[in-house]
């Protein structure tokens, strides 16, 4: 068993954000080709026209070793229509089950804009939720494909399917507190 971390990078002009996934690649050496561009392809996917992905990097999880990197510099796949992008902290909540205990949490953002937003304004529509479980599904089976498996949590639980909410996640970046003295 040997753990990989594999980070899409995406970018807005000067701001980059990330988005980690660990995987198990067994006996091979390295993060097989195919995965590699299903990483791509998903993160092509899961980002609108107005951002880009920058490159995909990876190595071994845990190690201080230079990142392999594969440039991409590619505008996501989804077009905007005529609306403009939900700031980013607007995330889609994705949770990587593992069959047993608490799941593993990705929060993908980038993909929305307001007209995806039916009801009170905090619940997608089902056209994105199924988007993006077809992604979803479609990375899980080219890391089936290539003989690897995505992984959760510190002891690295084999996760054999995720799920988007539906609700839209506001998952703030972390401020930094004022000390009072």
């Amino acid at each position: 068993m040997a753990i990989w971390e594999v980070r899409t990078v995406d970018s807005t002009g000067d701001r980059f954000w990330e988005n980690v996934w660990h995987v198990d690649i067994g006996s091979l050496t390295d993060v097989p080709p195919d995965l590699v561009t299903a990483f791509v392809d998903f993160a092509l996917d899961t980002l609108c026209d107005a951002y880009t992905v920058s490159k995909v990097v990876r190595r071994p999880a845990g190690s201080t070793d230079e990142f392999i990197e594969v440039i991409v510099d590619a505008v996501g796949h989804r077009a905007l229509s005529g609306g403009i992008p939900l700031p980013l902290y607007n995330t889609i909540r994705c949770a990587l089950s593992a069959g047993v205990g608490r799941p593993g949490i990705k929060y993908l953002r980038g993909f929305l804009e307001a007209s995806d937003l039916v009801g009170d304004g905090t619940i997608m529509s089902t056209a994105i939720v199924t988007a993006i479980q077809l992604a979803l599904n479609t990375l899980y089976n080219a890391a089936s494909d290539a003989a690897c498996t995505l992984v959760i949590g510190a002891d690295n639980k084999p996760s054999v399917t995720a799920v988007p909410d539906p609700l839209v996640a506001m998952r703030q970046r972390h401020r930094k507190r004022k000390k009072t003295v």
